[in-house]
């Protein structure tokens, strides 16, 4: 069964433009950004005087004012559902489908996304299948949460198609809810190519199967749906003998950009999605450099989300990819605003705790990190045995060293480190506003 045109279109269109010049790239971005800039302000409420500043009189757009547009928050869009939503959508926009986020921080979102934008990210998803060489014949098990009942343990939920363009794909799901220990026997008696998962479970897996004398092998890692830590990378390639390839984005805005075969930084999906890396004022931040994530997608036509934050820090890469595509490269995503500790000296650091580091203090088998204030950082951790030694004061002066020398550091045994609402794992959370 062949793929439907559009799809073959599409498909061959991002083959093609991955490798235009950055000037013919971003002509095209505009003409999507144009076209999504008069929708957003003739069909929705929200962007009705919003997108002011970048209309000249003559009703042409001024690209040197596209920064007045103001930027677009998670509680904008929680509390502006009706008003960000279009009235009418254009043909070629497809079906309306009406969705929740997972909301891992506790803070869901409720969005619309059309068939046309749908397409466009499953398209992108497919391209980075192509980089990487994955066969769409061979089984892919994908644990993750799912609400449907057919996923528990011990059968999944068995489907064909999972892949746009090629309908005789096979995968099967699991819940994220499943213990690793049987996550590690379903994987084993499924036995599948490509296993995809959270980099958090995938480190779990690594840890539950190590510690029972289990190796787990398959032809491909990936990962989604949260930043890999340096203990998670650590971890993941030390069990299975590979890194996990990434994809990044969210479920209301889509694909945004996935790992190259040649780099293994990210490339931007920049025919889908509009990206900009900004200071705390706003202003765009040198290649080289933190900064908050700031997206727009273009085919996001039944509630526009232009300039939305999406909650994330990166750092864009100064350096062209090897690989010979042209599409621009992200050094590194960083994480969520809610992973940054800050402290009384106006720093901040994103916390790199590794495994084996802790080990020498504290016998673990996991661990969390919370700063409950600008000095107070609570290290909580599930021992590797009821019996054991700690070095209390020597894991705070690790720990001190590693975040900040004002910081007081109390460790506290727990029997589990609880999953999100998402169903992961967080290694570092702050509780400071």
């Amino acid at each position: 069964m062949s793929a439907r045109p559009e799809i073959a279109s599409f498909l061959k269109a991002l083959d093609r433009t991955q490798y235009l010049p950055a000037d013919q790239m971003r002509a095209y971005q505009r003409r999507l950004l144009e076209a999504l800039l008069r929708h957003a302000r003739a069909e929705t409420d929200f962007y009705a005087e919003r997108l002011a500043p970048v209309f000249r009189a003559d009703d042409t757009i001024n690209w040197d004012r596209w920064h007045d547009i103001p930027i677009v928050t998670r509680k904008d869009v929680q509390e502006n559902f009706a008003p960000l939503s279009a009235r009418t959508l254009p043909k070629m926009a497809g079906e309306t489908i009406e969705d929740t986020s997972s909301g891992s921080t506790g803070r869901p979102v409720r969005y619309l996304q059309t068939g046309i934008q749908h397409l466009a990210s499953a398209c992108c998803g497919e391209r980075f299948f192509h980089w990487h060489g994955l066969r769409p014949e061979a089984l892919t098990a994908r644990i993750r949460a799912a609400a449907d009942p057919a996923t528990a343990y011990p059968g999944g939920r068995r489907v064909a198609g999972w892949r746009i363009g090629q309908p005789d794909s096979p995968v099967i799901d699991l819940s994220i809810a499943t213990p690793a220990k049987q996550q590690i026997e379903w994987l084993q008696r499924v036995h599948p190519s490509y296993l995809i998962s959270y980099p958090s479970n995938l480190r779990e897996l690594a840890r539950v199967a190590d510690a029972a004398g289990e190796r787990l092998r398959f032809n491909l890692l990936l990962s989604f749906g949260e930043m890999a830590t340096d203990d998670m990378r650590e971890a993941i390639s030390g069990h299975f003998g590979m890194a996990p390839l990434d994809r990044y984005g969210s479920t209301e805005v889509g694909h945004v950009s996935g790992t190259c075969p040649h780099s293994l930084k990210h490339h931007l999906s920049a025919e889908v999605v509009f990206m900009e890396v900004l200071d705390e004022d706003g202003n765009p931040v040198a290649p080289g450099t933190p900064g908050r994530v700031i997206v727009t997608p273009f085919y996001g036509l039944a509630m526009p989300l232009i300039r939305y934050e999406i909650g994330d820090y990166a750092v864009m890469s100064p350096d062209p990819c090897g690989c010979g595509r042209t599409l621009p490269l992200i050094e590194r995503i960083l994480g969520r605003t809610r992973n940054i500790f800050r402290f009384a000296d106006g720093s901040a650091v994103w916390p790199v705790l590794l495994s084996r580091d802790l080990k020498t203090y504290v016998p673990l088998q996991q661990f969390q990190t919370i700063q409950h204030s600008l000095t107070d950082i609570e290290f909580r951790y599930v021992p590797a045995s009821r019996e054991q030694t700690n070095d209390l004061a020597g894991l705070e002066r690790y720990i001190r060293t590693r975040l900040h020398a004002s910081v007081s550091v109390r460790a506290t045994a727990v029997d589990a480190i609880p999953r999100s609402p998402g169903g992961k794992f967080e290694d570092y959370l702050s509780l400071v506003s």
